[in-house]
């Protein structure tokens, strides 16, 4: 990644593809000169949408910013042409040719981190916008694109450094015998920065399931009508479907939308003792899927009834275990659940259920933890605080208390971006597309 001092860089901002517009922004402090280039003119006015002639290459409207108020915090150039990769391809070659580099992978947005336009927690939630599947993940991206988490920490760091700052006062002016923070008021201050640190690192699991989407599993004897439920849920013939016991041998997957988030499903092969080796593998392949599975749909043929197999394997589960009984269009069913994907018996119902347990069980609120580098960062300053209390009940010195608070104070420094690290930069940003 680049040093703070920046050169000039260009990258396309859409989508490689032919489309009715395409984008090209240029960084740095070269860009309003490659402007005048290009159009071989007189600079357009500042964050006015401006029709230029790019001489043998396209018309495109350009928009300038002028430092620092631009999304980098440098002289950015944003060029709309037509949406023709050759296009594209020609303008980002003439800024290189005057003087330009084509950008790394999200290293606009690390430069408005560099320049304090955007903290890492902002910065990270650029990508996830970008990566929603569903409403309800953008929600959470653009709630802490807009800083609800990065407030929560912030707070809590200020209380810390507030704290710092008066215990070494403290310690400076010590031989005189000043007291510019009670103990008692240091253990107060700790408890409740304690509380709020404990309060968002339990928002991680949902807010990681709300980022990242859930896992369901079908489960059930050979027969239950997995595949046929897998297919009626998505809507299409995904998985053969045949009345020959055995026919799944592999995990097929495929996503919906359920309680706002995307599940993907898995169906399975039927559960049995098999003599084939290939069934079996796919038998030990769907307990696999089981056990890292959020949600488990176990089906139950309701023409054969609940069988001590079938109870065997429920025994066997853990987690969130959903029961189904499948084919009550053929008997009748004393159950919560039952279902007919042949007559569309209990699909809205099972549905239903289904999206109750997701938006109860994973769906996060604003300003959740949604990676395990936000959520590594929240651990490190809880323990650096409890060890901080223990220093306190225990009577040591003052310094020994700093100690931890420091380190408490910079988890949540690495946390916002308020302290960086290079490797840490180099792997968010890593992710990101180009002309991000």
């Amino acid at each position: 990644m680049s040093e703070p001092a920046f050169d000039t860089i260009v990258a396309p901002a859409t989508p490689v593809g032919l489309s009715a517009l395409a984008m090209v922004r240029i960084d740095g402090p070269g860009s309003t000169s490659i402007l005048t280039e290009l159009t071989r003119s007189g600079l357009p006015a500042v964050r006015n949408a401006t029709l230029v002639e790019l001489p043998e290459i396209d018309q495109c409207v350009v928009v300038r910013y002028a430092a620092p108020h631009s999304f980098t915090g440098n002289d950015l150039v944003e060029l709309t042409l037509h949406g023709n990769p050759v296009l594209v391809e020609q303008v980002i070659a003439a800024c290189v040719a005057h003087g330009a580099r084509i950008a790394e992978p999200g290293e606009f947005t690390e430069r408005a981190v560099l320049n304090g336009k955007l903290d890492l927690v902002q910065a990270e939630s650029i990508a996830d916008l970008i990566n929603a599947r569903t409403a309800l993940q953008a929600k959470l991206s653009l709630s802490n694109l807009e800083g609800v988490l990065s407030r929560k920490a912030t707070a809590v760091r200020q209380t810390l450094l507030e704290v710092i700052a008066r215990l070494e006062a403290a310690l400076d002016f010590s031989e005189e015998g000043y007291e510019f923070i009670a103990r008692d008021e240091v253990r107060e201050r700790l408890n409740e920065a304690q509380r709020e640190i404990a309060a968002m690192a339990e928002t991680y699991r949902r807010g990681h399931a709300t980022a990242t989407g859930l896992n369901a599993v079908i489960l059930g004897r050979p027969n239950a009508g997995k595949s046929t439920l897998l297919n009626r849920l998505v809507g299409t013939d995904r998985a053969i479907v045949t009345p020959i016991p055995g026919t799944t041998r592999d995990i097929v997957r495929e996503t919906i939308e359920i309680g706002g988030l995307p599940v993907t499903l898995a169906d399975t092969a039927g559960l049995r003792a098999t003599a084939n080796v290939v069934e079996g593998i796919g038998v030990e392949r769907a307990r696999a899927a089981a056990r890292s599975a959020d949600l488990i749909i176990y089906l139950v043929d309701a023409t054969v009834g609940l069988t001590a197999a079938d109870q065997a394997e429920l025994d066997s589960l853990d987690g969130d275990v959903l029961l189904v009984f499948t084919k009550a269009d053929l008997t009748h069913v004393n159950a919560e659940l039952s279902i007919s994907a042949v007559i569309d018996h209990g699909i809205d119902e099972l549905l239903r259920v289904l999206d109750h347990r997701v938006r109860k069980q994973f769906v996060a609120s604003e300003g959740a933890l949604v990676n395990e580098r936000q959520h590594a960062a929240v651990l490190e300053c809880w323990g650096a605080l409890a060890a901080a209390q223990q220093a306190l009940a225990t009577a040591l010195d003052e310094q020994m208390v700093l100690v931890d608070l420091y380190r408490a104070a910079n988890s949540l420094g690495l946390l916002v971006g308020a302290i960086t690290r290079d490797d840490i930069l180099s792997e968010i940003f890593g992710k990101f597309c180009i002309g991000k």
